[in-house]
């Protein structure tokens, strides 16, 4: 019941507060100041979802916009964490916290929750290249970590989908980051923070500087450069925490600590001395000095991995330069080019001598091996230490249990490099408003990997009879060489490229009633190219790691038309159409009508219904895959016998029995790109100047769906079974039912393949609220509220031929992005104070609780089920953790302008310091932790202040 009192304190606080302030604004009104204003020239302006320039920013279509006041009054000094709490960004959001990320390093937003590959980013409407590692090996996204405040004027969220105008991608809706058109003049702020605990600190600097008036010189330049850098912080720093609780003996749970005996470890957990097992008996046979038999039975050899992290340490160097120059006439020529550097870091847990033999594939595959071949054909190797190794008193070879704590935990450095060159020619001829536009972008991203073994060397290191790799206490005395020897640090460079030319114009054909009836025509270009490969030991089986590859092209030529037809002075229809052509693929044509109607001045309807597309992209059906375990299965020729133990039944391989066969990812034939159909239907109601409210309802279907077979139920995998080309001799159960050796007429089975596929559908609907306040009280100052919700009435999904299933409110589908949740709810309260020189902002960020069950996963689908398997912290968990707490924090920032050069700022963020409520079914947090870090980061930072200069000069 705590998640229920939750819901009904948080939100109806929030929406008190609102309408508590519109009881009081007819008591100030008569107070209030509403001096006439200076009249400003009308401009036309685009619109995010329009690229026909109007006077009257309210389009059918629903659009947020953040402004650069509001970036900087959220206290954030990212932009990935300002979107990160957009109301509309929902399940499958991708946070640089998610340590175990294929595409680590990044951020990503998923409107409506439909992942980030259906969600359009776009720089002044432009696209630009998406980061060069796919989200879990298969969504391209624009990393959102790297775009810099500094120059942002503002960004757009259109929360409906955009096909028509933009093409593939833009199911869900768009974010559309739109930069300073010009600068005169310039400023430098410098800020620095640190949470409470003293760690996780950050240094933020950026300055910006124009000179050259465009309507006095003809041209306007301006460059932005930003430093921003951020500490990490340790799941140690946090140890008391419940999030980072590993005992839950006390609750009827188990003890998850490393280290410690246990039945689900088999009484052999990882150490940091070192012991040895029997590789005939599998009991333990020895330890070495550190901890004995009695300290393991007594948790006395229990210890945490020192290097896991809760924020990982970051840092973004960021340049964009503009120039714009007239040419005569109302013709301008506008240049933009940036650079983006990104580097983060990964940091994992202490390695396991037994568990990285046993991860070993014995596969040797990668982008220039579509098809994996046997290295080698027995298997994994099993790492042992030979019976003259120090401390091995069995006189015979041993496994070793042991977790390297001197390696420190396994290491991704991720360097991020994107360079961005655009330029726009506009003008007007005859009739006709033109825009030409080309563009080419290009991320890079290098990996340096450590602390992976390369079994042979570590094995051999072992076997030295001289110098043996010596472990626990006496690894001090290691030759420091070995350490590259036994893991050596592994690289990659991966690649993506994106290039566009466009033609867009727009002219007035005539005059209606309500004003002129605008005609836009387009056409446009685009090639993209990607190139992401595994680290070389990797892909030659020699070092585990992952896997994922990818590399391919994609090209879309594109023409499309807008109307938009204000026919009456109270009724705007639009409408436009697109037709994309993507080589090799298919061929789409995507509508889109909207309307706005205004039956009185306080009122105004709106509506939309629109088709999109998102194509296959160059991870799904280029030379793509990747390889991963799969589940336990009967090998259908070498164990086909029935039984009720069929490792004993005459006729079958008992090895070939259960075997936890591999699955590799392979690439879609034949993919047809996702289809989508949405509307959104709402209104607009403004009374006074002072109040206004608008509420939009989503409806959306997408249809389709691109998924690898694995996560098909009707796909069997089986007939296309991948087996080694020479079969091996090996235990076979005699007619007697004694065990003898024999050699199959077939090889074993090396992997199962599972191709993308069009299997998934999904349909969600809901309701966005957006109330504001905004009143002046003489004397006193300016205040304002808002207050806006996103509310999911409902997410379905299914596979092809199945019926959908229930997933709003709950934790599915959890195979996406970091199982990161569906919660129904997501609310902000934003309350303003500004008296000239002083402004203060306090946002309140809600996000409702849900369960932690996935209907769609048959894994999860109960609350046992779903804790055991995402955490396996309890057998049988209690009921209140069978949902994760709704959560909500406050944000505090604040501004004081010294001088018509000189403003202090400062923020605190999550004021009273909440925690992160438990999550044990993610897995997007760090090992030995339960929290959900695409919704709740902040309450694993705690309490976070922040403070800073701005100069102007």
């Amino acid at each position: 019941m705590e998640i229920i009192r939750m819901k009904h304190k948080v939100l109806p606080l929030a929406v008190h507060l609102a309408l508590g302030t519109l009881a009081f604004a007819p008591a100030v009104q008569a107070q209030t100041t509403s001096g006439p204003e200076a009249s400003q020239p009308i401009q036309r302006v685009e619109i995010t979802g329009s690229n026909i320039r109007r006077t009257d920013k309210e389009t059918p279509s629903p659009v947020q916009v953040l402004t650069a006041q509001d970036l900087k009054a959220s206290g954030y000094t990212s932009v990935s964490e300002v979107l990160r709490n957009v109301t509309a960004n929902g399940q499958g959001t991708l946070s640089q916290a998610f340590s175990g990320a294929f595409a680590g390093g990044a951020s990503g937003i998923s409107l409506r929750g439909l992942s980030v590959g259906a969600t359009l980013v776009l720089i002044d409407g432009h696209r630009m290249a998406p980061y060069a590692l796919s989200d879990d090996g298969q969504r391209s996204f624009v990393d959102i970590s790297q775009i810099p405040f500094e120059a942002i004027e503002r960004i757009e969220i259109l929360k409906d989908g955009a096909s028509s105008v933009y093409g593939s991608d833009a199911v869900a809706g768009v974010v559309n980051v739109i930069l300073k058109k010009s600068m005169v003049g310039g400023s430098i702020t410098a800020e620095g923070g640190e949470s409470s605990h003293h760690d996780g600190k950050t240094a933020h600097v950026s300055g910006i500087y124009g000179w050259g008036d465009l309507d006095a010189d003809g041209h306007n330049t301006y460059i932005a450069v930003e430093y921003r850098k951020q500490n990490k912080i340790l799941v140690t720093d946090r140890l008391g925490k419940d999030f980072t609780r590993t005992d839950w003996t006390a609750l009827g749970g188990r003890d998850r600590t490393r280290g410690v005996p246990t039945p689900s470890n088999g009484g052999q957990p990882g150490s940091l001395t070192g012991y040895l097992v029997d590789p005939n008996t599998g009991e333990i046979s020895g330890f070495l000095p550190g901890c004995n038999q009695a300290m393991l039975d007594a948790k006395q050899c229990a210890y945490h991995d020192n290097d896991l992290e809760l924020q990982p340490e970051t840092k973004n160097i960021n340049v964009i330069g503009s120039f714009v120059q007239k040419l005569g006439g109302d013709w301008k020529l506008n240049l933009k080019g940036s650079y983006f550097r990104s580097d983060a870091e990964q940091l994992g847990r202490y390695a396991n001598s037994l568990a990285v033999a046993g991860g070993l594939t014995g596969l040797q595959f990668g982008p220039h091996y579509p098809i994996p071949v046997a290295t080698p054909l027995a298997g994994p190797l099993l790492l042992t230490v030979p019976a003259t190794y120090p401390g091995n008193t069995t006189g015979a070879p041993q496994l070793l249990q042991y977790n390297f704590p001197e390696l420190g935990g396994t290491r991704t450095g991720l360097k991020s490099d994107t360079v961005r060159f655009v330029g726009d020619v506009t003008g007007t001829l005859g009739d006709w408003d033109l825009t030409a536009s080309i563009g080419y972008s290009k991320n890079t991203v290098k990996q340096d990997v450590d602390g992976n073994f390369n079994m042979a060397n570590l094995q051999a290191a072992f076997n030295d009879p001289v110098h043996p790799y010596l472990v626990g206490a006496a690894a001090s005395g290691n030759d420091p060489a070995l350490r590259q020897f036994i893991a050596p640090t592994m690289r990659s460079k991966s690649t993506s490229e994106l290039s566009f030319v466009s033609l867009r114009g727009s002219r007035e054909l005539a005059t209606l009633q309500g004003g002129a009836l605008a005609l836009g025509l387009g056409a446009e270009y685009t090639y993209r190219k990607l190139d992401a490969v595994a680290p070389d030991a990797v892909e030659q089986g020699t070092q585990a790691g992952n896997n994922a590859w990818a590399i391919g092209n994609q090209k879309i030529a594109a023409t499309y038309a807008e109307l938009v037809a204000p026919v009456l002075k109270n009724l705007e229809l639009d409408a436009s159409l697109r037709y994309d052509h993507v080589q090799g693929v298919a061929n789409s044509t995507t509508p889109k009508a909207g309307f706005k109607y205004v039956p009185i001045k306080e009122l105004t309807l709106r509506g939309t219904y629109t088709k999109g597309f998102r194509a296959p992209n160059p991870a799904e059906s280029g030379n793509t895959g990747s390889f991963f375990a799969a589940n336990g299965t009967d090998d259908p020729v070498l164990c086909a016998n029935p039984g009720d133990d069929k490792t004993t039944v005459p006729g079958n391989y008992p090895q070939q029995c259960n075997v936890a066969l591999g699955g590799v990812q392979m690439p879609g034939k034949n993919l047809k790109p996702e289809k989508s159909k949405s509307y959104t239907l709402g209104m607009i109601f403004e009374p006074n100047k002072m109040f206004n409210l608008s509420a939009d309802y989503y409806h959306i279907r997408v249809d389709n769906q691109i998924i690898s077979a694995y996560s098909d139920p009707g796909y069997d995998a089986m007939p296309f079974v991948v087996r080694a080309a020479t079969p091996v001799a090996q235990p076979y159960v005699l007619p007697d039912g004694t065990l003898g050796t024999n050699t199959p007429a077939v090889g074993n089975m090396l992997f199962a393949p599972y191709p993308y596929e069009n299997a998934l559908f999904t349909t969600t609907r809901g309701l966005d609220i957006d109330m504001r306040f905004r009143f002046n009280v003489a004397g006193v100052g300016k205040i304002t509220a808002e207050l806006i919700e996103s509310h999911m009435f409902s997410y379905k999904q299914g596979t092809a031929g199945g019926d959908a299933i229930e997933l709003a409110g709950t934790h599915g589908p959890s195979g996406v992005s970091g199982d990161t949740g569906n919660p129904r709810d997501r609310a902000q309260l934003i309350l303003g104070f500004d008296n000239g020189p002083l402004n203060v902002t306090g946002t309140l960020n809600w996000v409702s609780g849900y369960s932690v069950t996935d209907p769609s996963n048959g894994s999860a689908q109960t609350c046992k089920d779903a804790i055991a398997f995402g955490s396996g912290a309890f057998a049988n968990a209690p009921q209140e953790f069978c949902r994760v707490k709704a959560f909500s924090t406050f944000d505090l920032s604040a501004s004081y302008k010294l001088t018509d050069r000189w403003t202090l700022s400062g923020s605190i963020l999550n004021l009273f310091n909440k925690q992160a409520p438990l999550d044990f079914q993610t897995y997007g947090s760090a090992a030995s932790t339960f929290y959900n870090p695409a919704l709740h980061q902040s309450g694993a930072v705690g309490r976070f202040f922040n403070i800073g200069a701005n100069y102007k000069f």
